[in-house]
């Protein structure tokens, strides 16, 4: 099974404290190890991920240089937009009042006719324009 998964779940493997279904977020990685699953990603996915980690401040440098190391181990499948794509990202930033950023992983999921699981509010808000985005909640239905 392919899904495309957003940044906001990926952070959950990483830190564990204070967060929200962290055990479904590590069910979803458990998956990705096991090979039952594929994890579609745009390539901004690890700058974000990288980023949170950068701007948070119990993390040191050698805690970003690692969580990196594990992201390039996952072996996860890089999605590089093409120019439908971006087209496709800004009319959905448009008529969702979304980042850039935030609706790639709606056109990416889309193109790929894919689950997109979020934790994302933002993104969340679109569920009845898109009816491929979901929760993590959701996730074992997938299953």
């Amino acid at each position: 099974m392919d899904i495309v998964l957003d940044a906001s779940v990926a952070v959950k493997w990483f830190n564990v404290k204070d967060e929200d279904n962290v055990e479904i977020a590590l069910l979803i990685q458990g998956q990705k190890i096991l090979n039952k699953l594929e994890i579609i990603v745009p390539d901004l996915f690890f700058l974000e991920i990288v980023n949170a980690f950068l701007t948070k401040s119990k993390f040191d440098e050698e805690d970003v240089f690692m969580i990196e190391e594990a992201l390039h181990k996952m072996s996860l499948k890089v999605f590089f937009p093409d120019h439908f794509v971006l087209n496709n990202a800004i009319k959905i930033a448009y008529t969702g009042n979304l980042t850039i950023y935030d609706s790639l992983y709606i056109a990416i999921a889309q193109v790929c006719e894919a689950p997109l699981f979020t934790e994302d509010k933002k993104i969340l808000k679109n569920k009845n324009k898109y009816g491929f985005i979901k929760s993590l909640d959701e996730f074992k239905m997938f299953l």
